[in-house]
């Protein structure tokens, strides 16, 4: 009775495909376009989302760094009773730190997420710190909006 099951299971595997059968296995070249044709729609919809989420990224890191570099000018006055004349101020001594000053940033510190420098500018006892965003240029929308702090 196994002998004659596994005979039979041996035959239908190995026997060769009816005559009526004319259409092989696989897939068609319609098919195969079709999948492609899928697959860049989805790639994208998803890098669209992933570019945009970079761009989204730089904005609220700058956001974070104009209010590390606000901190970092509140200790400038704190140690020295008076606002930086400039962000050098923040990372070199000059004639308003005296020798023997304390650096509160790196220079790098001091770039915004597009390479240019943050601008700063004082009137009395305040201050405002600015970028001009992705585009470099005065006023925008999105990520090319012009992000600022101001103190005090």
């Amino acid at each position: 009775m196994i002998k004659s099951i596994s005979s039979q299971l041996l035959k239908s595997k190995f026997s060769t495909p009816s005559q009526g059968r004319t259409r092989e296995n696989g897939l068609t070249l319609v098919e195969i376009m079709l999948v492609i044709i899928i697959i860049g729609l989805v790639s994208a919809m998803v890098g669209r989302k992933l570019f945009g989420a970079g761009d989204k990224m730089r904005a609220n890191l700058c956001d974070t760094q104009l209010k590390q570099i606000q901190a970092y000018i509140e200790q400038f006055q704190l140690r020295y009773n008076q606002l930086p004349t400039n962000l050098n101020d923040l990372y070199e001594c000059t004639s308003a730190t005296g020798q023997g000053c304390v650096p509160f940033a790196n220079k790098d510190e001091l770039l915004d997420p597009w390479g240019s420098e943050f601008r700063y500018s004082k009137n009395g006892n305040r201050y405002k710190i600015s970028s001009l965003g992705a585009d470099g240029q005065e006023g925008g929308d999105g990520v090319n909006y012009d992000r600022f702090v101001e103190g005090p």
